[in-house]
């Protein structure tokens, strides 16, 4: 018979946790209640929650340092973190520390037990691959811890569709790493579209991203849509970031922020809804240091970072 999962919900908030005990007993799982995350910690000495769910802001031990916590003593064990006071840094640290979905209050029930389901549905598949020898991804194997970790990562991100920067020398595999994101993404239905920056020639680059109308330039006898409207709806995938000119740079963080552009030589605006994966072989801070890279740019870039 298949064990029953536990969750473990820590918040201060006492009709939160009596909320959410009651909608994950509905959907047949075991709950433990905690009001802050030191009584949590030490439930951990001999628990084993199959996933937590936690807020930032709580008496004593603050929900992003048992996030740390839990990704020291449990690695493989999903974290969600809630907040009332959402804002990008917060989501980006929460990210960034290994949480498996950020959730703002209030939030819809119905969607946060959509997010748990994912979470331990997740860890399922992940820690199954693992115990067969390597996660199941085409094209990518490896056993190290290192490797593990990998996979780890891309399991915990299957549920996000946060940006995605992934570091790391030429030839370690970081578009391999960047197409299974997308294989095991809320996208995988659409399109992933690739394209290496520092493989095309910075005149080109920009109507490779965005398009171009007809008569934009000589040659252009046709409207051209661009990978941003290609991967609409899908990923993109932005190899070489870092050797992106500053212009494009700066046209790049305008979509970014508005999810709009203009194709060259087009004066309506294009949305797009695109998930961005980049990678470089460069350390950007540096790049940022020498006046080649936007530092704005990288905040945007740096919500995930995958070496």
């Amino acid at each position: 018979m298949e064990q029953i999962k536990e969750v473990w919900i820590a918040d201060d908030d006492k009709s939160i946790r009596w909320m959410l005990e009651k909608a994950v007993k509905k959907d047949g799982l075991k709950v433990r209640l905690f009001s802050d995350a030191d009584q949590l910690i030490v439930a951990l000495k001999v628990g084993n929650p199959d996933l937590v769910l936690s807020d930032i802001r709580m008496p004593g031990t603050e929900g992003l340092d048992l996030l740390a916590h839990l990704k020291k003593e449990k690695p493989s064990t999903p974290v969600i973190i809630m907040t009332a006071y959402a804002d990008l840094e917060k989501a980006v640290s929460s990210f960034s520390g290994g949480a498996f979905e950020y959730m703002p209050k209030p939030f819809d029930v119905s969607e946060m037990m959509s997010v748990i389901r994912r979470g331990l549905r997740n860890v399922d598949d992940v820690e199954a691959s693992i115990e067969a020898g390597g996660i199941k991804l085409p094209e990518i194997v490896g056993s190290s811890t290192a490797m593990q970790e990998v996979f780890r990562s891309i399991g915990r991100l299957s549920g996000s569709d946060m940006t995605v920067l992934l570091t790391g020398e030429s030839g370690t595999g970081k578009e391999l790493v960047a197409r299974a994101l997308h294989r095991h993404s809320l996208r995988a239905d659409k399109e992933l579209v690739a394209i290496n920056a520092a493989a095309i020639p910075k005149d080109l680059l920009e109507s490779e991203l965005f398009g171009h109308e007809r008569g934009a330039f000589t040659g252009a006898d046709a409207r051209h849509l661009g990978r941003f409207e290609q991967a609409n709806g899908g990923t993109l995938f932005l190899d070489e970031i870092g050797d992106m000119s500053l212009d494009l740079q700066a046209r790049l963080l305008r979509v970014l922020a508005s999810g709009e552009f203009y194709r060259v030589g087009g004066r309506e605006a294009v949305v797009t809804d695109v998930r961005l994966i980049a990678a470089t072989n460069h350390r950007l801070e540096d790049r940022v240091d020498e006046g080649k890279f936007r530092e704005d740019l990288l905040y945007r870039l740096n919500v995930i970072r995958m070496e």
